[in-house]
């Protein structure tokens, strides 16, 4: 564990107290932030809130902001205490600019977030991809040693996350890992990225609860139309995997044809870089005994690689959605 010291102070006339330095790390998500306090690779306190960027990034930053400072207040902390801010935002993030350049599950782009942040909290932020630090958060708690390191996040949209040698993959314009509008239907769904027939499209968990949906109401004879009591605008992700828990056939066939299209998209990464480690993310992963055996299967009847004596290593993450806090309070590791 790392150990931040901010200074000794002299208590009485011979000892000393150590002073502990904290570090903010904010994950930033398609419907909700969570902010938290992290000391080395602990995560101590958290606050969230709905991300709301309808009315711009100045309000939504004015509400983190409060979050922040509520946070460090619950704590008896201040910003003074704070060695380093890091987030995770979703879309394109550059580096270099400190731009938010294009996010298609945010209501703003080309944006100069980094400076609007950093203003409002009058602190440097490091900043990058929301699913990059997912990805860095799991590899760091895991422990893992793995050369190739894959997170996918199945939430809102799809992200991805590369470590290669213990450090994150970048790509030449900070752009790299948006496997979410790889196209597995060639003129399939409309994807708001504005193609068509996109991964994010057919895997998200937002589109698991879009077809868990329309089923419940094709089908209102179903436990899956019962446990929404007819409504379907009250699905959500919990009442699907209960009615799969239960064997609701309805749910299965959902879950089968979710799986298909999980596999689908997996293999074509699997086939294109081979990882040590491909790990599975955002919140429904904690269901993933229910669907990822399935996906598993599929993936070793598709994968070119089949023949071969070593695999990939599929497996669901271990530190929920904790990663993204936690890799973006680390970032500077880097």
């Amino acid at each position: 564990m790392i150990v931040m010291l901010q200074q000794k102070q002299l208590i009485g006339k011979y000892s000393y107290r150590e002073e502990k330095m904290y570090e903010i790390g904010i994950d930033m998500g398609g419907t909700h932030t969570a902010v938290g306090l992290v000391e080395g690779l602990t995560l101590k306190d958290r606050v969230e809130f709905a991300t709301d960027t309808e009315q711009g990034a100045d309000p939504y930053i004015g509400e983190l902001a409060e979050n922040i400072s509520a946070l460090l207040g619950k704590n008896r902390l201040k910003m003074e205490d704070i060695s380093g801010i890091g987030m995770g935002v979703p879309g394109s993030f550059n580096a270099q600019t400190g731009m938010i350049e294009y996010a298609n599950n945010l209501s703003f782009s080309d944006v100069p977030f980094r400076d609007m942040l950093e203003a409002k909290l009058q602190k440097t932020v490091l900043i990058d991809n929301d699913a990059n630090l997912a990805a860095w958060g799991e590899y760091l708690l895991s422990k893992s040693s793995a050369p190739s390191f894959i997170m996918v996040t199945l939430g809102t949209g799809i992200g991805c996350g590369i470590v290669l040698d213990g450090k994150l993959y970048r790509g030449v314009n900070f752009a790299e890992g948006e496997i979410g509008h790889m196209t597995i239907r060639y003129d399939g769904i409309d994807c708001n990225c504005g193609r068509k027939g996109c991964f994010e499209a057919y895997a998200s968990a937002s589109a698991l609860v879009k077809r868990a949906a329309e089923a419940a109401e094709a089908y209102p004879d179903s436990l899956l139309n019962d446990l929404v009591e007819g409504d379907v605008s009250r699905m959500n992700g919990r009442l699907f995997f209960q009615a799969v828990r239960e064997k609701d056939e309805t749910a299965l066939a959902v879950r089968d044809a979710y799986a298909r299209f999980l596999a689908e998209g997996l293999t074509n990464l699997i086939n294109l870089l081979q990882p040590v480690e491909l790990v599975i993310g955002g919140g429904i992963s904690g269901a993933a005994e229910l669907f990822l055996p399935q996906v598993q299967e599929r993936i070793a009847q598709m994968v070119y690689s089949r023949a071969s004596k070593v695999q990939t290593l599929l497996r669901p993450a271990r530190f929920g959605n904790d990663a993204g806090i936690v890799g973006a309070a680390r970032l500077g590791d880097m």
